[in-house]
């Protein structure tokens, strides 16, 4: 089991398999999906906004994700925690927080700090990379440290070339508003695993189009579809049979709107698995956005 906050897809036992498994088979990076949550535009110093995503298993509410991004003219600082919800909350209990701190240099974004935790069934876990500015080298502090008898070792070298999941996202984002296109690939770390994150542009008839709300509160409106791949690089489980399966590029999708102008934010998210669809919604009425500068 791996601990990413704040990750929207928690756990529901289905015939004893959690959802969380089910994600991963999707994902094989489960924590990156924490950085699709985050926005992106040309903020005024002092911008903060406060997001809720929900988690839906068909009908079923399974997760809930909340995080703060606050925007200055150099920097970006983003608080986030998760949790499991409903039947979910009461059979697999779990509780997880982050943090992640950055800087923008010639408009580009790049990673600073991630801290992440999370407690499941009473065992807590916690690991902290932090990006020296001057050469960009990664050190890592882990609460305990992987067990090698149960996940993939980690390579330095892959480690020392990735930036971590909150930043791709801004990046991924970024080359959206300028291009037009999904197209994009990082790798990313977050003190506990590596992936390679790669976003696919989708067929036109899909990639732009008109996203209806599905529940009260969610998103109606214009939107581009990307497609998501992950592949892990370290740190993933030794028996994990997904990991081995290519993967189809609508098999996970984002859905990103133009919330206002300048202001890019994932809407929906969409993973395809066999036990059906996990859905994660942008709650519009908890969408806040101020400016203290």
């Amino acid at each position: 089991m791996f601990y990413f906050g704040p990750t929207p897809f928690t756990l529901v036992p289905i015939l004893n398999v959690p959802i969380l498994k089910v994600v991963s088979i999707r994902l094989a990076s489960l924590f990156v999906v924490a950085g699709l949550l985050a926005p992106f535009g040309a903020f005024a110093t002092g911008t903060q906004i406060d997001l809720r995503h929900e988690v839906q298993w068909g009908n079923m509410n399974v997760g809930e994700v909340e995080t703060s991004w606050l925007f200055n003219q150099k920097t970006f600082e983003m608080v986030g925690k998760s949790k499991t919800v409903g039947i979910s909350d009461k059979l697999r209990k779990y509780r997880g927080n982050s943090t992640a701190k950055g800087h923008i240099h010639d408009n580009r974004h790049m990673p600073v700090q991630i801290d992440i935790n999370g407690i499941y069934k009473g065992m807590e876990r916690n690991a902290t990379a932090i990006w020296n500015p001057e050469d960009g080298r990664i050190r890592t502090v882990r609460t305990p440290s992987l067990n090698l008898k149960k996940v993939h070792p980690l390579d330095d070298k892959v480690i020392q070339r990735s930036i971590d999941p909150y930043t791709a996202m801004l990046r991924a984002l970024h080359t959206i508003k300028q291009t037009g296109s999904c197209n994009s690939s990082h790798n990313i770390y977050d003190g506990l695993r590596t992936a390679e994150l790669t976003l696919h542009d989708l067929e036109d008839d899909l990639r732009h189009n008109f996203l209806t709300a599905d529940r009260p509160d969610a998103y109606d409106g214009a939107v581009i579809a990307c497609g998501l791949t992950s592949k892990p690089t370290g740190g993933h489980q030794l028996k994990s049979r997904w990991n081995k399966k290519k993967r189809n590029i609508d098999d996970t999708i984002i859905f990103i709107a133009e919330i206002e102008p300048d202001l890019f934010l994932p809407v929906r998210i969409e993973i395809k698995t066999f036990l059906g669809t996990i859905t994660t919604r942008l709650v519009m009425t908890s969408l806040s956005i101020k400016n203290s500068g």
